[in-house]
């Protein structure tokens, strides 16, 4: 199974459904051709009452390859940085909060990526890489084309220092945030990250 997000709308990619995929204002397709993710794309679009979709194939891997191929595909990677008090680091950026990331180099490993991005993003210093953790995806449009971004994350340790965000990149805070003082409903921010924080701090828990 692959979700992606096309803005706050989740599209999932499957070789199986059950009711409990289907939420809300969900439509459902059993894939059969081509231009049928171009279809539902735009009906994403254009349909704001539409939350998203199921796209279900018995060939999983085809179905992927032929979503992709309606992108142009960019790689990046991000951080979730915790410090010694269990501390999340967040960015704040374009009104949302966010965790640091972006774009890979030619020839840069997402590792080194993510670990470049978060010390540029935030102006922390001696990073720890730990586990990879989720890798996500998200599309938008740029210059009248339609992107998907794959983006690796991985958990990482850093002191409790002072913080820099990058204004060059439109970041106006970089900030420590206790777990219990996240508030979804007061720090809006894009679905697939709210996924991700949610999951490992369930995950961190779960360990104690």
């Amino acid at each position: 199974m692959y979700k992606v997000f096309v803005n706050d709308k989740r599209i999932v990619l499957t070789s199986s459904c059950d009711l409990e995929m289907m939420g809300n204002k969900m439509l459902y397709f059993r894939y059969d051709d081509f231009e049928e993710i171009n279809f539902l794309l735009t009906l994403l679009d254009e349909h704001e009452e539409i939350r998203g979709a199921v796209v279900s194939s018995d060939d999983l891997e085809s179905l992927i390859t032929d979503f992709r191929a309606h992108f142009k595909e960019i790689d990046a990677a991000g951080g979730l940085v915790t410090d010694e008090e269990g501390r999340l680091l967040f960015i704040h950026r374009f009104g949302k909060w966010d965790l640091p990331k972006g774009k890979r180099e030619t020839g840069e490993t997402p590792e080194a990526c993510a670990l470049r991005e978060t010390e540029e993003e935030c102006g922390v210093k001696d990073l720890e890489l730990g586990a990879a953790l989720q890798v996500t995806y998200h599309t938008y449009i740029l210059d009248g084309r339609r992107h998907l971004k794959r983006t690796f994350w991985y958990a990482m340790k850093a002191s409790n220092q002072a913080l820099t965000p990058q204004a060059e990149e439109g970041i106006t805070a970089a900030r420590w945030i206790a777990p219990e003082a996240i508030d979804w409903h007061t720090m809006p921010t894009y679905p697939n990250i709210r996924i991700l924080v949610d999951e490992f701090l369930a995950s961190t828990t779960a360990r104690l």
